[in-house]
This record gives structure tokens, sequence and C-alpha cells, in this order.
């Protein structure tokens, strides 16, 4: 195993408290594989059947479906250490509902799902590690649903209210790109950058590239 591969793992909720021996010991005793993709490759599309378990160990992942009004929306972006759609390798319904596809070029590991219940037989910490990951992706996805459901206005006060108790701080840094900011929430690019013009001129929040002040929390 390389040292990439390891140091992903190593960031994976799945191996949460485990020491570098602990995880190597582990993955010899499963089959694995280590799958590259370029750029804007998929790992799977929307209504495939999720046969494997999949965790990106170097660059990004992207999950996204298509609304019936046919615009893409994304869902989640993923990095190293992140697991792809745990939840869906032992639903009864295991069709993926996302298109899971690589927004960088990416490096991620392949596990059948036999041997996902191998490690979980054998350690104890993985099992407890895996139903605290179904358990957040439960929260996650339904903070998704309640921002998908937002106008404008409410998904960019709800986004920088979640990002400012993230980072600590009213000047909060905003990582990923505008397209994949609106993606994200289902909104054109122009709407995002409309608001957020409205809401500066309203002195609630200041722009500064991808910096944004929030002056006036209350009337967010």
């Amino acid at each position: 195993m390389d040292v990439d591969t390891l140091e992903g793992l190593r960031r994976c909720a799945l191996f949460k408290g485990m020491d570098e021996e602990s995880v190597i010991r582990l993955m010899h005793m499963v089959r694995y594989r280590v799958l590259t993709f370029s750029k804007g490759e998929h790992l799977v599309v929307a209504g495939s059947v999720c046969r494997y378990a999949h965790i990106v160990v170097s660059g990004e992942m992207s999950a996204g479906l298509i609304a019936p009004s046919g615009r893409a929306i994304n869902m989640s972006l993923h990095h190293s250490g992140n697991m792809l759609a745990p939840a869906f390798l032992f639903a009864n319904d295991n069709t993926y509902p996302v298109t899971i596809e690589a927004k960088t070029e990416a490096r991620v590991l392949r596990l059948l799902r036999s041997d996902i219940e191998r490690l979980i037989t054998a350690e104890e910490q993985v099992a407890r590690n895996l139903i605290s990951m179904l358990s957040n992706n439960v929260v996650f996805l339904t903070q998704r649903v309640k921002i998908l459901s937002m106008n404008v206005r409410e998904k960019i006060a709800f986004f920088l209210k979640e990002e400012m108790a993230r980072q600590q701080t009213t000047r909060v840094h905003i990582a990923m790109s505008r397209q994949l900011l609106t993606d994200s929430f289902g909104i054109q690019k122009y709407s995002l950058q409309r608001c957020l013009s409205e809401m500066q001129h309203q002195g609630i929040i200041k722009v500064d590239g991808k910096q944004i002040e929030i002056l006036k929390y209350a009337e967010l």
C-alpha cells in the first residue's frame, strides 16, 4: 500500500481512532483496488447498482443529480478520506440516485461489500465508526433537503451561518467556486450574484473576493 492511499484511509471516518498499524493490519485482511480518474470522468452514474464501497484517497469527487427542470444540482463534494454513499451499499434499493464524477484528477479505493462486512466483524471500532458515518449522512441529507426548499436569500443566509459556526469567525472564507456554490444551492449564478449584491448594499455583508464578512447577523 502506497503512502497516499494509507494517508487517505487514515483520514476516513471508517478508521477513526485507529493507528497506522491497525489500518494496515485490517487492509491486509481484504481485497481492494485503487482506481485513478481524470477530471470529469464518472465513477458511477445515477441509476446504477451500488456493489462496492468507495473511499477517496486523493483529489476531489462530486455527487450530483438532475432536477426535474433539467438543472444539474451538486449535492456534495468529497475529499481525501471521504467514503462515497456508504448507506446505499447496505440498502434494499441499492441504486445510486446521484452521479459521482471526478472534479480533479482523483484516486479512489474500491472494496466489495463482503470485505466491508469482514472489517466490521474483525474490528468493533470499525462497526461503531460505520454506524456514526451512516447517522451523520442522514443529518447531512436532511439539511440538504431543507436548503433546496429555501428561496435564494434563505439559502445564502443558511450557508453563511453554517460557515460562521464552522470557521468560528464573522469573516468567512468561501473555499468553493461561485459556480460550485450555485450548483449546490440549485440556483443560477446570476441569482447568487444579485442576492449577494443586494445584501451588501443593505449593509448586511461585505464581499471581498472569496471572503464574506457578516456585518449584521440578525438581518441575515
